[in-house]
């Protein structure tokens, strides 16, 4: 990943779970508002009061694009992103069972798996997050560092549901 590239870091402490991220980021891609068509899902926890945008975090060494069996899972060069490629998917999810964040979703209409693409460089959430809690930054020591210490939370919260 080259190292121009700008990053995606949520805070979950700002996150009021509005779904506005969903409801844009749907728009943006399928021209319909639902958050089964989001790249985006928001994550709550309504009985302790917590609600985290859960959005693919493009990996430095992505457990996703390892496990595709038919290498749909690619990164993009310009953005760095790790997409899905629908042409090749076969809808397996083995991508989902791979992302520690839970990040790839299903389409519900083509049953192919979707991820942000963080919409060619300039993601469409960011711009709706009232709150700050989706930020599109450069990628310094600080962002990657704020980065993983908030998706070692996400990782914390998906184990606290499953258990």
């Amino acid at each position: 990943m080259s190292a121009n590239h700008r990053v995606l870091v949520v805070n979950p402490d700002l996150c009021t779970g509005c779904r506005l991220c969903e409801m844009i980021c749907s728009l943006w891609h399928e021209d319909k508002c639902g958050t089964s068509f989001s790249r985006v899902q928001v994550a709550q926890w309504g009985e302790i009061g917590v609600a985290i945008p859960v959005v693919c975090q493009s990996c430095k060494d992505p457990p996703c694009e390892k496990a595709c069996p038919t290498t749909a899972r690619q990164r993009v060069e310009s953005t760095g992103a790790v997409i899905t490629d629908p042409e090749v998917c076969v809808g397996c999810k083995s991508c989902v069972y791979a992302c520690p964040f839970g990040a790839p979703a299903v389409h519900p209409e083509s049953k192919k798996l979707m991820t942000c693409d963080l919409c060619s460089g300039e993601p469409q959430c960011v711009k709706v997050c009232n709150t700050g809690a989706l930020r599109y930054t450069d990628k310094t020591d600080i962002a990657l560092k704020r980065k993983r210490y908030f998706a070692g939370h996400i990782a914390r919260y998906w184990k606290r549901i499953e258990e």
